[in-house]
């Protein structure tokens, strides 16, 4: 029989396998794929609604095939229930998920199976996004740009106390800010985790979550990626904003990067290799005087990917905008974010979602780009 191919994981933590089940559980179970069929190896507590919920495949009960298990080990676990499996389906072939843990593909190895392991993700057709995800992934980035605004709408009311913002008698904090984008967003049926708040010095690490007070006089980096409860696909999206008057030296930098996301979006189309872009991008900020550089021990300037690719996953492979080799390929959703960072003047990063076609793109979603809240 030709190789055949497994995934063995939870479907709530691995997005390829609920692209290929659209079945969501916490506990793991087997999928198969073999001559040209997809099953789904589910235990007695799941197989019910697996049958009704699942699409595409069928279902199997893992108690058969650890009974069969029985027949060669007293006490079966997950490794010779699979065994068992795949003999009755007369496979010696497998490509396994990148992500199977090590315990499972040596064991298996062990029963004599010739393993290799998967490219990520795990079913290539992912990074062409269909109309319908398109249109799912436009909601989700739909409800980003309103958790944004309802960020923005509580700067712009705070006032400002000894360089902090206070809101409600209280100094506002990143930590706050976040906690309300997590409640926000959880009323309205959609997941936040990590979502960056990130004033003063902390907006120039790309990745701080952001700490303590929010400052005026400073960039503000607000970058939001939830994911929708019902759907599963992620938004994402970045603005950045001032409390306040801005230095002229935040608002030069703000200006040069949104000249920068302007310059990528021209360049957004199938077709186009993703390190062009990158590299224009940043020619263009070392040329406006921004050059990126090691400075007392940190780094300075654009030291980030210009975009990845954003679905159910909110980074997925191999879709890039970067230093990477990848063309860009009609059906590709990307971020364009790129960024300036430098601790003695702040940091900014500006990020949309775009559709990519042949033509150029669709952006999937709108929100104002303005640095000042006055």
């Amino acid at each position: 029989m030709a190789k055949a191919r497994l995934i063995f994981d939870s479907s709530s933590k691995n997005a390829d396998l609920y692209y290929a089940t659209g079945f969501l559980v916490g506990d793991p179970f087997v999928y198969l794929e073999a001559s040209g069929k997809k099953y789904m190896v589910m235990s007695d507590l799941e197989i019910d609604r697996a049958k009704k919920e699942s699409r595409g495949c069928e279902v199997l009960k893992s108690s058969m095939y650890f009974e069969k298990a029985k027949g060669r080990v007293s006490s079966p676990g997950i490794a010779e229930m699979i065994d068992a499996l795949l003999r009755s389906f007369r496979i010696r072939k497998l490509e396994l998920h990148p992500d199977t843990s090590f315990v499972l593909v040596d064991a298996l190895r062990g029963f004599g199976y010739s393993i290799t392991a998967g490219k990520r993700p795990f079913f290539q057709e992912r990074h062409i996004k269909s109309l319908e995800e398109k249109k799912l992934i436009a909601m989700s980035q739909k409800m980003t740009f309103r958790a944004i605004e309802m960020v923005r709408s509580i700067i712009a009311a705070s006032k400002v106390s000894a360089g902090k913002l206070v809101c409600g008698g209280k100094v506002l904090t990143s930590e706050i800010l976040r906690a309300k984008v997590d409640l926000f967003l959880a009323e309205r049926g959609f997941i936040a985790e990590d979502t960056i708040i990130a004033s003063g010095v902390d907006a120039c690490d790309p990745h701080c979550v952001g700490h303590g007070p929010i400052k005026a006089g400073t960039s503000i980096v607000v970058d939001i990626f939830p994911k929708s409860r019902e759907t599963r696909y992620f938004g994402d999206a970045t603005r950045t904003f001032c409390k306040g008057r801005a230095p002229e030296a935040l608002k030069k930098l703000y200006a040069t990067v949104k000249k920068g996301q302007e310059l990528a979006l021209s360049m957004v189309k199938a077709g186009v290799v993703g390190d062009v872009i990158h590299s224009a991008v940043s020619d263009f900020f070392t040329e406006r005087g921004y050059p990126t550089r090691e400075e007392k021990g940190r780094m300075v300037g654009f030291f980030h990917g210009t975009g990845h690719a954003v679905g159910l996953e909110v980074h997925e492979e191999p879709a890039r905008i970067n230093k990477s080799k990848y063309v860009l390929a009609a059906g590709n959703v990307t971020s364009v974010e790129p960024g300036l960072y430098y601790p003695s003047i702040g940091g900014v990063r500006i990020e949309d979602l775009v559709y990519v076609t042949e033509e150029g793109f669709d952006l999937l979603g709108r929100y104002p780009k303005q640095l000042e809240i006055l």
